[in-house]
């Protein structure tokens, strides 16, 4: 009888004994749920308000609407923070991670930006940034400035590029593409972003120029490849360029195996890719 009493007994203190072992889960828990708090309620909130604010610093920094609203270009949205065409950029460059970026022509560096970060996030790849630095304020570049406002001749390269990016991701290079080519013979590159000289002629030249510095399975983009002139405003319909990048894209389209299109029915980006 006290052997059972015993054993009632020393089962009462080790059931009690197995109470206290769920005091861990329970503040496991409670931990948990703190921390589900925490960044649903503090941390994710600031993170978007930080997102936000990057966001627009970016594109005003890098005129990503060319400093003068216009979205459709570039097709980014401001309203949802939508860094559009750039992103698609980032994107490719972000999966594909190439050791060697070209990017032709950018007004503000926008896209060369948007690919460096790319590079910078892989912690590989490096960005060649080309551009003529015309000025359509200067009569010697009437034929070939495209809207361009002598940017790149009057700030400093490294500088404007420190801003949100570490600059060891890119070297500009203030010169024509064919001056360019022919300085860099021996250059090859994954990814090459074509978006300077938008006449028949220079996107053809162009093409010619870095098709062949193209390695197997990269890729190449054209911008503007549906844009027409009665798609800009009047100040820009009257100046006399031609916008050829249209007319040169459908003739690649047919002689290109694999090249797939995006369209917002204003610009318009267009990818060929060397297989």
């Amino acid at each position: 009888m006290e052997d059972n009493v015993r054993k009632d007994n020393l089962k009462k203190t080790y059931d009690k004994i197995q109470l206290n072992f769920g005091i861990k889960t329970f503040f496991e828990k409670k931990t948990y749920k703190l921390k589900l708090f925490i960044d649903h309620k503090i941390i994710y909130p600031l993170y978007k308000k930080i997102e936000k604010y990057i966001f627009n610093e970016v594109i005003n920094h890098y005129g990503a609407d060319y400093k003068w609203n216009d979205q459709k270009s570039q097709n980014i949205d401001k309203k949802t923070s939508n860094y559009g065409y750039g992103l698609f950029h980032y994107s490719m460059i972000k999966n594909q991670k190439p050791k060697k970026v070209l990017c032709v022509g950018s007004m503000y560096g926008f896209i060369p930006y948007m690919m460096a970060k790319a590079c910078e996030e892989n912690g590989v790849g490096k960005v060649d940034f080309v551009d003529a630095g015309f000025d359509l304020k200067d009569s010697d570049d009437k034929e070939t400035h495209y809207f361009g406002h002598g940017f790149w001749k009057k700030e400093t390269a490294k500088k404007h590029f420190s801003y949100l990016l570490n600059p060891k991701y890119i070297n500009t290079h203030i010169m024509t593409t064919k001056e360019f080519a022919k300085k860099y013979k021996k250059n090859k590159y994954d990814y090459i972003c074509l978006d300077g000289d938008h006449s028949y002629a220079g996107a053809t030249l162009d093409m010619k120029l870095f098709w062949p510095k193209l390695n197997k399975e990269g890729f190449v983009s054209f911008h503007d490849i549906h844009l027409e002139k009665n798609f800009l405003k009047k100040e820009a319909r009257d100046m006399d360029l031609e916008l050829g990048y249209k007319k040169i894209w459908q003739e690649l389209i047919k002689t290109k195996k694999f090249k797939f299109e995006l369209s917002n029915h204003y610009s318009g980006l267009g990818f060929l890719q060397k297989l």
